[in-house]
């Protein structure tokens, strides 16, 4: 896999040049004052990292689709995120970069820009927050329009950029993104009627297919789950970006879910993972000590997992992508935010709750310095010490209330986030 600390690297030294370049070609092309965009005919969104921010920006996508009908929407990711593209069925056409290695990429990414550039995308409707590859790609494929977000200081992002948006870190992501949409079809820079824009659009549900349901359940039966009610654990979190930070001690995942089961005699607790995270996983079974708590990491599909949720009482995650996963589903979720922030990305569900330490110092990175420092310190020399300051107890509060048979779930209470 091409390490994504380098591939940062580069993207911040290479594509600072490029885009540099891409935006002295463009003032010498434009003459006169800017005009409005040009019809639009094929849209391409490209949001590489974060399968959970894709399904974030699923109603984004329904945004353009109803606001642009006649258009061609196509989106352009990481081959990584193809199983949850298949899901969401958010676009006409899919690309795929292939990131599992520098030589893949290169090569994955010309390919691509050539495919887009016979394609004659009309618009790049960038959903990448500070990254400069969906940029110097759109320059590669000859896309001479472009939208996304103007939250960095570079001087060349304002001309290249048509439609420059706002970055508000007060509102959800889901907002954020929607916003530029908003952009793109008014350009109301006050986004006077956004309010009403962005509450046409709402979380995608899904219905898994019965066999994959029938998988989740066999993969469950055979590890002893019987008749009991699951709850599903999510301990990690994705390795892109500082995951030793944004984790509890293993000892504290263990504790709550022996807990759990204590508290609620008719449970199973199963943790999920990937095949990456199954000796991780595992460890943290073995310190629950019992068989009624399992580990079923790298033993489902994606779409399997999403199953699985289905069919769980509750969910309780590590802030990453299983747990917006588990939003698509509507299961009962509590979201752990050890170092960011719930505004930006809570669980979007009927019955959910976020937890976050209550400490000036969150959220500990954000887009403004690209991800990359804590306080000017990095990434790479931070430990979790503010995951340290939740306590077990505070979690349980919370999974007490939205189990099936706790009092606030049967009121069916709206999302909070609580310290």
């Amino acid at each position: 896999m091409f390490d994504v600390k380098l591939m940062r690297q580069i993207d911040n030294a290479v594509g600072n040049v490029a885009c540099s370049a891409l935006a002295w070609r463009k003032r010498l092309r434009t003459r006169g004052p800017a005009a409005g965009l040009r019809p639009l005919r094929k849209i391409a969104v490209a949001k590489f990292f974060g399968m959970g921010s894709l399904v974030i920006a699923s109603p984004a996508f329904q945004a353009l689709r109803e606001t642009y009908p006649d258009a061609e929407i196509h989106v352009i990711t990481f081959s990584s995120n193809a199983e949850i593209l298949k899901i969401l069925g958010l676009a006409d056409k899919e690309w795929f970069v292939d990131s599992s290695s520098p030589a893949a990429f290169i090569k994955s990414t010309l390919e691509v820009a050539h495919a887009l550039r016979k394609e004659k995308i009309d618009l790049l409707v960038d959903f990448e927050f500070f990254a400069k590859f969906p940029l110097v790609l759109a320059g590669i494929a000859g896309i001479e329009q472009s939208a996304g977000f103007c939250l960095t200081p570079e001087p060349w992002r304002k001309t290249l950029l048509d439609v420059p948006g706002t970055y508000n870190h007060y509102f959800h992501t889901k907002d954020i993104f929607l916003s530029l949409v908003y952009l793109i079809a008014t350009r109301d820079l006050y986004y006077l009627d956004f309010e009403k824009f962005r509450s046409r659009f709402h979380h995608p549900r899904v219905t898994c297919p019965p066999a994959d349901v029938e998988r989740a359940r066999s993969v469950l039966a055979a590890r002893g789950a019987g008749s009991r009610r699951v709850v599903a654990i999510n301990a990690n979190t994705s390795p892109d970006l500082a995951p030793e930070v944004r984790k509890w001690p293993e000892e504290r995942y263990a504790e709550l879910a022996r807990t759990i089961l204590r508290e609620f005699p008719d449970t199973f607790v199963t943790f999920v993972g990937a095949k990456s995270e199954r000796e991780y996983v595992e460890r943290i079974v073995s310190k629950v000590g019992s068989a009624n708590a399992v580990s079923v990491a790298g033993d489902l599909s994606l779409r399997e997992l999403l199953a699985l949720f289905s069919v769980s009482e509750l969910v309780v995650s590590n802030d990453s992508g299983p747990m917006h996963l588990a939003c698509l589903v509507d299961v009962p979720v509590v979201g752990l935010f050890f170092a960011d922030t719930p505004t930006l990305f809570a669980p979007l569900g009927t019955r959910t709750r976020s937890i976050v330490p209550p400490l000036y110092s969150i959220p500990l990175f954000t887009v403004y310095n690209g991800k990359d420092v804590v306080a000017g310190t990095p990434l790479d020399v931070i430990t979790n010490v503010a995951a340290k300051t939740v306590s077990v107890e505070r979690v349980l509060e919370d999974v007490r209330a939205l189990m099936p048979d706790g009092q606030l779930a049967r009121a069916r209470g709206r999302h909070r986030i609580t310290a």
